[in-house]
């Protein structure tokens, strides 16, 4: 609650020196019903914003108001110092809609994500973003596991690994938690008495599992994560950046050529970081990735023949 507080509070500040410059002197009893507080509230965040400015903080350096007016209970802004709020551009906003749409569909966002996407749609006019090949987890299920992260209990689920084998497993779930695109479930896994992250959108279904967590939250580095398979791309050295901070990853240069190889979690998301440096591959593997890297591609072409 504080911190919606205080960023409610930022808000109103910046909102003010905009509001200032674009209308001149304004009482405090004016502004305080624009931004819906008390006329004491506005003259308290008036005085925050008279000793706030560029780093240095010797006067020229500070937001400023004129004293006379101040004393009669009117804002006369004389210097904004450059503060104002943040606007987006309709691609700006957007590309935003996309980025959060994308973190929602992991299923390991907070639950706030999608009200800030539900506002960035309505203040763009309606338009929705179309999250393509996304993960989808259903909301029982992240229902179910935030409950028990929540009350430190142990969850009963089924789970289908990357090489297509059902399983039931007792866990101990700890975090949720996003990698390279994709949603995981930090746990403690009663069947390999170990620390697992199990990609969520691969859990079936889940149930209580009548027990009470006893393993603290790994604070180590080290989770068997649910790799997938092993991709291997060829590219100009050029193009190495792309590929060399790849978790795992093993490079192999050639003369000007580079070879890598490093396990795939999240095909989709591998594939966009790949076609970054598009003129510079030479080829791609397995064909699960080629495939990918060629959605991607061929996604781009069509948003460009819009």
């Amino acid at each position: 609650m504080a911190g919606d507080k205080a960023v409610g509070r930022v808000t109103r500040l910046l909102g003010l020196v905009e509001y200032l410059e674009l209308h001149g002197p304004t009482s405090f009893a004016d502004l305080g019903a624009h931004f819906g507080v008390s006329a004491a509230q506005i003259k308290d965040d008036l005085y925050l914003l008279w000793v706030s400015g560029r780093p240095g903080y010797s006067h020229e350096d500070l937001v400023d108001f004129d004293a006379s007016a101040f004393e009669a209970g009117v804002a006369d802004l004389t210097e904004a110092q450059g503060l104002r709020q943040v606007r987006y551009s309709a691609r700006e906003a957007a590309a935003l809609v996309g980025a959060l749409s994308a973190l929602d569909a992991t299923g390991a966002a907070p639950a706030a994500t999608r009200t800030v996407v539900e506002k960035l749609t309505a203040a763009l006019g309606g338009s929705s973003v179309e999250i393509v090949d996304s993960a989808t987890v259903a909301p029982e299920v992240r229902g179910a596991i935030d409950e028990a992260i929540s009350a430190r209990s142990t969850l009963e689920l089924t789970y289908v690994d990357a090489q297509e084998r059902q399983s039931v497993r007792t866990v101990e779930p700890h975090r949720l938690v996003v990698i390279d695109g994709a949603g995981y479930l930090e746990c403690f896994c009663h069947r390999a008495q170990d620390y697992r992250m199990l990609r969520l959108e691969r859990i079936v279904s889940v149930q209580p599992g009548g027990g009470h967590g006893t393993h603290e939250p790994a604070d180590r580095l080290g989770f068997t994560v649910d790799q997938g398979w092993v991709g291997t791309v060829t590219l100009a050295r050029a193009g190495q950046w792309a590929v060399e901070e790849l978790p795992g990853v093993e490079l192999h240069t050639s003369g000007e050529l580079v070879t890598a190889r490093f396990h795939v979690a999240n095909a989709d998301w591998i594939a966009g970081r790949l076609l970054a440096v598009a003129p510079h591959l030479r080829s791609v593997g397995p064909a699960a990735l080629h495939d990918a890297v060629v959605r991607r591609a061929q996604a781009v072409i069509d948003a460009h023949s819009v």
